[in-house]
């Protein structure tokens, strides 16, 4: 093969884009749905690297939940459990959860690690109950690797943030005070103050 040749083809299995369409996911009775938004990225997967991503996926820090080759950890008194076969290019994969912080109501991102892409797929405002405590979804890696391949699933995983929901995001107490409340509050204390001279007087 000629380096034009290569250079060709490189650029071709880079442009092969990847679709909300590669990855689906339920939490039973509900019917599958498909991600919300999708984006393709060199490297491994990280915290630091899904921060990074634009669009959707901006906002809010990201958490790892878990890697099909690493330990859960804990996000808000919830574990999550992540499945999938390694080396497969598509097939089912299965999340489920336990913990005292059910119901939570979170976003997460299911990636897909393969050759030397990876995949991240959005899944917006999920409701996680005590009732199921599993879900289960679908992938396909839709990408080529460097002999023109399409690869095998190297890991998933999943990582999530908290909806965008106020009455998770802020603790009461911290609930700002909007600005023409606080100049109501400080005229009614100037009135008072004046009232209060006037009487001296």
């Amino acid at each position: 093969m000629t380096l034009f040749g290569l250079v060709i083809g490189l650029a071709a299995s880079r442009a092969q884009a990847i679709a909300i369409t590669d990855v689906s996911f339920r939490i039973p009775p509900a019917v599958s749905q498909n991600a919300s938004a999708a984006q393709q990225v060199a490297g491994n997967d990280s915290v630091a690297e899904i921060n990074k991503l634009s669009g959707a996926f901006a906002g809010d820090t990201w958490t790892l939940l878990d890697k099909t080759d690493a330990a859960s950890t804990v996000f808000n008194n919830v574990t999550f459990t992540l499945t999938s076969v390694a080396g497969n290019k598509s097939g089912g994969w299965q999340l489920s959860w336990s913990g005292g912080g059910l119901p939570l109501n979170m976003d997460f991102v299911f990636v897909t690690k393969a050759a030397r892409d990876w995949g991240a797929y959005l899944f917006e405002s999920m409701n996680f109950t005590t009732a199921p405590m599993a879900g289960e979804g679908t992938f396909a890696i839709s990408w080529l690797n460097n002999g023109g391949q399409t690869p095998g699933l190297s890991h998933a995983s999943i990582y999530g943030r908290l909806a965008n929901d106020p009455s998770q995001d802020l603790d009461p107490r911290q609930v700002p005070i909007p600005g023409s409340l606080l100049l109501l509050a400080l005229g009614l204390g100037l009135l008072g103050q004046s009232r209060k001279g006037a009487r001296h007087s």
